[in-house]
């Protein structure tokens, strides 16, 4: 077995992968929602209390570890540490108490692994991934299969809670000032709406997943990862507006480990949608960790 460990802006989480005729299946999958990007400073420092938050959820992985047979450990962070000022000096109090090294990966390298993830889910054909995490947002655009294009900006669902939400869902004016901060992002990229030639975005990663079981809860349907049309992201962010009651206790039933961090998620994936015209949002059930141990087991030719 391959355990990947991926230290996320909202969460770190780690997968138990088995490889059996060259496909990869998952056997456990645990979650702590250590919340870091909440713990960067004014510096642009991960504070000592979030160091801790850190070093106390690996702890528990290294013990899970301890009472299985896994053959490689391999983790990695992203923008929770590469969009940090003291990196090194985090990694560095990391290592004292695991044994596992930490790999920061780009935003790039993100993007890559979210497409090589999603890839393993999908036909070839054309399509724009989106990856919501809590530090930043990952733009991958595809036709026919063959990677054109991929982008990461510095937009997530917790640091846009931070810096824009008083309360714990956003009021209209805050929906309003996030929506007009990932557009300004947008008309910066050189991936251009005019340049997208599909109108299916590809939700990767755990915001999108929240976001299906939102949709399901409040919708009453069971849409797994066969997704939804893209004009159901406004209808729920109108409900932060209109019915917060309503969308409160439906948030607590489908997704309550994000209660703070689901609707700005959704308001920047709407963004997405919206910038680049698409109308059908598909969640897919791979992404960015089944990618990185694909790279790995390509570099070894397994």
């Amino acid at each position: 077995m391959y355990a990947i460990i991926d230290i996320g802006s909202n969460t770190i989480r780690m997968v138990l992968y088995k490889v059996i005729n060259n496909e990869i299946q998952q056997m456990l999958n645990s979650k702590i929602p250590a919340g870091l990007a909440g713990y960067i400073d004014n510096n642009n420092m991960l504070s000592k209390k979030g160091i801790l938050k850190a070093i106390e959820a690996l702890s528990k992985f290294e013990t899970i570890l301890e009472s299985v047979d896994v053959k490689e450990v391999h983790a990695f962070a992203t923008a929770s540490l590469r969009n940090i000022s003291n990196s090194e000096e985090v990694l560095a109090e990391i290592k004292k108490h695991c044994s596992f090294d930490i790999e920061i990966i780009s935003g790039k390298e993100e993007a890559l692994y979210d497409y090589y993830g999603t890839m393993k889910s999908i036909s070839s054909g054309n399509g724009l991934l989106v990856d919501v995490g809590g530090g930043s947002t990952e733009l991958v655009y595809f036709e026919n299969g063959t990677l054109l294009s991929t982008c990461s900006i510095p937009v997530g669902s917790l640091n846009m809670y931070t810096n824009y939400v008083e309360d714990i869902i956003p009021t209209k004016s805050e929906l309003k000032n996030i929506n007009d901060h990932v557009n300004e992002i947008l008309n910066t990229l050189p991936l251009s709406p005019e340049t997208v030639n599909s109108t299916v975005l590809f939700g990767v990663g755990g915001s999108a997943r929240a976001c299906c079981k939102l949709s399901d809860e409040l919708f009453n349907e069971n849409s797994g990862y066969t997704g939804f049309e893209c004009k159901r992201l406004n209808k729920i962010l109108k409900l932060a507006k209109k019915d917060k009651p309503k969308l409160v206790s439906a948030i607590i039933k489908a997704t309550p480990g994000r209660i703070h961090t689901i609707i700005p998620g959704i308001a920047i994936i709407n963004s997405v949608a919206k910038h680049y015209g698409c109308t059908n949002f598909t969640v897919s059930p791979y992404g960015v960790r089944e990618g990185y141990l694909l790279n790995i087991l390509e570099s070894k030719n397994l």
